[in-house]
């Protein structure tokens, strides 16, 4: 996954992963997330990963109040979250397919 400093996809639709540091939760929604990437096809280097411990303030800017959270954001650049660990897979998926 990419690190806010790498270069971003330049489609429209956007996955940003926010996480604090190497906290268990995030490590868990880290590889549930590769894990359903890898499963659907997706390319896992389009998704932007914001460590919330390295730039607190990306919190405020995206409106993000827990971690981890996925934020999927759409061509029209309406944005969703799907906060926890992204261990409930259907939603998951559900969540991703919309990325589509």
């Amino acid at each position: 996954m990419n690190r806010p400093s790498e270069t971003m996809a330049t489609s429209p639709r956007r996955l940003r992963l926010f996480v604090t540091g190497d906290a268990p939760r995030s490590l868990r929604a880290r590889a549930n997330l590769a894990e359903a990437l890898e499963q659907s096809g997706l390319d896992p280097n389009t998704v932007q990963e914001i460590d919330l411990t390295a730039d607190p303030a990306q919190s405020l800017v995206f409106g993000i109040f827990a971690t981890p959270a996925l934020l999927r954001t759409n061509e029209n650049g309406d944005a969703e979250i799907l906060y926890g660990d992204l261990s409930e897979r259907r939603a998951l998926e559900r969540f991703l397919a919309l990325h589509r």
